[in-house]
């Protein structure tokens, strides 16, 4: 076996990285946070170009508008996306949203999302040690922290009616939105209350425990692959600055304590790296160990994500802390991704189950 990207996928990352340093600039996402609304800021011609790469039908099939490819080519397009801190949410429409819609034969909202004309979203599935975790319903529904709320057509929404597990498809027009406060202003949560009518659902009971388990896992996975391109661009940056900051007439860099401090970085984001490209593979050939693998992917990246904004944010000093500073708009994003979609603890506590089969 090679354990290598191919030329191919290595030109589509390299692709969606020229794509995404031309139409994603700090000072695009700074827009998006001072903007005060998550709905405002986003750009929709960089939306645009990401459709045009093919990045938001990446994993649909061909015959939908989708490129029909898998797990480990999106991982490095979601990868990049983190680089550049993304406003857009491309890691849960591309890589969980459509995937869930193409498992459930949706094919008017699967063409249409593979095109990029219609965001869909995904939200109602927590994570604790034991594994996914849905709300039950009585009545109308509240779904909380739900990933680009204000932006999304419709949205996939899993809860529980009694010990039925449920997944309804839920329009923007049948849901009261609420804008959710977070520590990266550029990320578009909202609480989103509606009803669950036998109209809307789409998967019950088995089906949808299956299709909640995947929503987890690949929820996961994007958040891991952004965590390594997050953690890498505040490295790079953070690299830069010891190299040009004087301290006692010489680069900060040069004294061996900063050395190691972004060298921990480095070893961090090295470990990390491979078990987001594992789990990926995993869930391309649906191997049996994928949830596993995505958990323990999680774990790392929470880990190196958490540790790559403490320390490139101790290495710049005081400069750091203040809003001027474009560290602090992939430290936010960072510390986001760490904790959501289960944090590091928990995925940790979730492989290490499903490790041993319990």
């Amino acid at each position: 076996m090679r354990f290598a990207f191919t030329d191919d996928q290595l030109a589509l990352r390299a692709g969606a990285a020229e794509v995404l340093a031309s139409a994603c600039t700090p000072a695009d996402v700074r827009a998006v946070m001072e903007s005060g609304d998550p709905s405002t800021g986003r750009s929709a011609l960089r939306w645009s170009a990401l459709s045009d790469l093919g990045a938001t039908g990446l994993l649909a099939p061909v015959d939908t508008g989708g490129l029909g490819l898998g797990e480990v080519e999106l991982v490095g397009v979601l990868e990049e996306a983190g680089r550049v801190a993304l406003p857009e949410a491309l890691g849960i429409h591309a890589g969980v949203a459509v995937p869930v819609l193409a498992a459930l034969g949706l094919t008017n909202e699967l063409t249409a999302a593979a095109q990029g004309t219609l965001l869909v979203t995904v939200g109602g599935v927590d994570i604790d040690p034991d594994g996914p975790v849905v709300t039950s319903h009585d009545g109308r529904a509240t779904t909380e922290r739900v990933e680009a709320a204000s932006q999304a057509g419709c949205f996939l929404l899993a809860t529980a009616s009694g010990d039925e597990p449920q997944i309804h498809l839920i329009t923007s027009s049948d849901a009261v939105i609420e804008q959710t406060k977070s520590l990266d202003p550029a990320r578009d949560l909202g609480r989103v209350t509606w009803e669950p009518r036998p109209d809307t659902i789409v998967a019950a009971g088995g089906d949808a425990a299956i299709l909640i388990d995947a929503i987890a896992t690949r929820s996961a996975l994007a958040a891991a692959a952004q965590l390594c391109g997050l953690s890498e661009a505040m490295l790079s940056m953070t690299a830069a600055y010891a190299v040009d900051r004087q301290q006692f007439g010489k680069p900060i860099g040069s004294f061996q304590a900063i050395k190691h401090l972004l060298a921990d970085v480095r070893v961090a984001l090295e470990f990390a790296r491979p078990a987001v490209y594992r789990a990926a593979w995993a869930l391309d050939v649906d191997d049996e160990r994928q949830h596993h693998d995505a958990a323990l992917a999680k774990a790392l990246a929470s880990d190196l994500g958490t540790l790559a904004a403490t320390t490139c944010l101790q290495v710049h000093g005081g400069i750091g802390y203040t809003w001027e500073h474009d560290l602090q708009l992939f430290m936010k994003r960072a510390w986001g991704l760490a904790a959501a979609h289960g944090d590091a603890a928990t995925q940790r506590a979730r492989a290490l189950g499903l490790g041993l089969g319990l």
